[in-house]
């Protein structure tokens, strides 16, 4: 059986892995070829490693290799999310400009933005007046007048 368990074979089974990798996308199966690799390399400079620990080897290399991507992805899909306006309609009407179609009480209007209207605030906001969107909170947009 240790024939089985030489660096030729851990290397076959790394780029088989990695060959994987390109008809099954999922990222993990990648892990486990270099994983693979790397204990083939490491068979090549210790010939007499048992079988035992070149699997051993081999799963340990492939949890760590798996959990150090999925935490570096995990950290990047969240600060990605934080910075996209992505299915956030709110946040995409920010520079957005509209018209004021009737004006409330305390300064509060409605404008009207494409289809849609909304509350807005402002400064000496008048009926009529072309509006630009600064910034957004809740259903409110808080916008000034443009100039003409």
């Amino acid at each position: 059986m240790d024939w089985l368990f030489n660096w030729s074979n851990w290397l076959i089974l790394g780029f088989v892995l990695l060959a994987l990798e390109l008809i099954i996308p999922g990222v993990l199966i990648m892990w486990w070829g270099f994983s693979a690799i790397l204990l083939a390399i490491l068979v090549w400079l210790l010939p007499d490693l048992s079988v035992s620990i070149q699997i051993s080897g081999f799963a340990i290399l492939a949890i760590v290799f798996s959990l150090i991507w999925w935490k570096y992805q995990h950290a990047k899909d969240k600060q990605d999310d934080k910075s996209t306006s992505l299915n956030s309609r709110e946040q995409s009407m920010i520079g957005m400009q509209g018209i004021i179609v009737e004006i409330l009480e305390n300064g509060v209007a409605r404008g009207k933005f494409g289809d849609t209207t909304w509350r807005v605030m402002g400064t000496g906001l008048n009926l009529g007046d072309k509006v630009q969107v600064q910034r957004v909170d809740g259903i409110t947009l808080y916008v000034t007048k443009m100039v003409e």
